[in-house]
């Protein structure tokens, strides 16, 4: 049988945006302390995870197949349950039975990491926390909901919303604000707003969006590594442990971020251009102008798509979905299965 390559990874830390890197730092239950360091610092006091041990934490099938025929199937990057205390603060130690503390609550939480703003994403995000409600009724069941929080990543800013760091969504009375209920929670955190230096970072939650970002650019020198604190993010992401299979699928899933990536820019660059054009023609004479800026664009349309069709074609050779191409390059679904 033909021995299969293994790709070396060049960096000492892995690229955390990867789905790979993303999922083995946040859906691994060799790291548990990750995803809980997270969840302190994003949700603060707000609900009591100070003394939450990993065992506590239980990672779930990440996939959810429709109840009905036809109907969509979820596919989530992290999805696991946490057994959170209503009240410890008057416990010696967590560690002791269950039985004789006060009843938990059992918190549903889903992680998402989107590098691509394709709409409707805000959409398809409301319908995983919706789906994750709905997915705890059963018989006798008396409505007595155990709360969703879907977490959102994003490398984007959302065309309708205003350019910040973290958007934090719940269901609220329009005029006063008041709460109907706490049970379904969504937060954004773009990527885009996180400082360019360490030391800018204003607090734990920062520094830790500073290090998903920005992981696969630094080594043992560097500050946030020489400062310590974040260990178990240096040791999911080290990339001396990744051998084998997973140093395979590292590199395929890295790959796939760099062809986004490329894709963005070439997006990026043609709706520049395209503007840039038009912003000309303004300026021009109509008449035989036109009719020549018309036969310049008709020139560049065409050789635009030929590029379109060209990279769509890469992608699918290598073996990108078709809902993935059509959003990167613009050709209808339909015109890439006929690829």
């Amino acid at each position: 049988m033909e021995k299969r390559n293994i790709p070396i990874i060049k960096t000492p830390f892995i690229n955390l945006q990867s789905d790979f890197g993303f999922k083995r730092a946040f859906g691994s239950k060799k790291f548990k302390k990750v995803v809980i360091k997270f969840i302190r610092a994003a949700m603060g006091d707000e609900i009591n995870i100070k003394r939450v041990v990993p065992h506590e934490l239980n990672y779930h099938d990440k996939e959810i197949l429709p109840s009905i025929e036809k109907g969509k199937r979820i596919l989530y990057d992290v999805y696991f349950t946490l057994n959170i205390p209503k009240d410890n603060s008057g416990l010696k130690s967590y560690h002791i039975q269950k039985e004789e503390r006060e009843m938990d609550i059992e918190h549903h939480f889903i992680f998402e990491m989107q590098n691509v703003y394709s709409p409707p994403l805000e959409d398809r995000m409301a319908y995983y926390a919706f789906k994750s409600v709905t997915e705890q009724g059963k018989t006798g069941w008396n409505y007595d909901l155990n709360p969703v929080i879907l977490i959102c990543l994003t490398d984007f800013d959302f065309p309708h919303l205003s350019k910040r760091l973290i958007h934090d969504f719940e269901l609220r009375e329009k005029e006063t604000g008041e709460i109907l209920t706490k049970k379904l929670r969504i937060l954004f955190y773009s990527l885009k707003h996180v400082a360019n230096e360490w030391e800018k970072c204003e607090n734990d939650l920062q520094r830790q969006l500073f290090l998903i970002k920005n992981m696969d650019k630094m080594d043992k020198n560097s500050k946030p590594y020489i400062e310590g604190g974040y260990e178990e993010y240096f040791e999911a992401a080290e990339s001396d442990n990744i051998v084998g299979e997973e140093a395979v699928a590292y590199s395929q899933s890295l790959e796939h971020l760099q062809e986004v990536q490329a894709g963005l820019d070439f997006r990026y660059d043609q709706g520049y251009a395209i503007g840039e054009q038009r912003g000309m023609a303004i300026g021009k004479q109509e008449g035989i102008a036109i009719g020549k800026q018309e036969g310049i664009a008709i020139g560049e349309a065409r050789g635009e798509q030929r590029e379109r069709i060209s990279l769509a074609r890469r992608m699918k050779s290598r073996g990108y979905d078709a809902f993935t191409i059509s959003d990167i390059t613009g050709i209808p679904l339909r015109e890439i299965e006929a690829l």
